[in-house]
């Protein structure tokens, strides 16, 4: 009878161990669902803080910057800054930067955007769906999409702003 009951609680045991391991495993895997070079860039369709809605397949044509961040992330607040400087001068060239909140409210978008000044539009992931689409794990997280819907590099963790200008310069369509 003891053997048995060693037996059940041992296979149980294993079970859960299992179930915890899958489980993290799946949760952080660095490959889980991403988006990486050479992938078409999955499209999407977001709303911006004054109802504007932006579609990813719209802006065919051009270079996207696509860039996921949150109003709590240091780097993204330097990688912001940097954008907020350029950002005109390359939507000149035919690049476009959208701007990607990760699922926080209006209010602390809108206020995030007053205290940093920025000018440029910012779009809110209501309940994460493109996040999860493209993989996004780690903030802030960027995908260089080319004028051909493709991704051509994906970049995770805070940049210097030559870094940001060197990934801005490869999506200057060519002319």
């Amino acid at each position: 009878m003891k053997k048995k009951r060693l037996l059940m609680r041992s296979a149980i045991l294993f079970v859960m161990v299992a179930a915890i391991g899958y489980t993290f495993f799946n949760h952080f895997s660095e490959e889980r669902g991403l988006v990486d070079a050479g992938d078409s860039a999955p499209n999407f369709v977001l709303e911006g803080l004054e109802g504007e809605p932006i579609e990813l397949s719209d802006l065919r044509g051009e270079g996207v910057y696509l860039n996921f961040w949150a109003t709590y992330c240091t780097y993204c607040r330097s990688k912001m800054e940097y954008l907020q400087e350029h950002y005109e001068e390359y939507e000149e060239k035919g690049v476009r930067v959208v701007n990607v909140n990760v699922d926080e409210t209006t209010l602390q978008v809108e206020r995030h955007k007053q205290r940093f000044n920025l000018a440029y539009d910012l779009y809110i992931d209501r309940n994460m769906l493109v996040s999860n689409a493209y993989g996004v794990g780690v903030l802030p997280s960027v995908f260089l999409i080319d004028e051909n819907g493709e991704v051509i590099e994906r970049q995770v963790g805070g940049k210097t702003e030559e870094q940001v200008l060197t990934a801005l310069d490869s999506l200057v369509p060519a002319q």
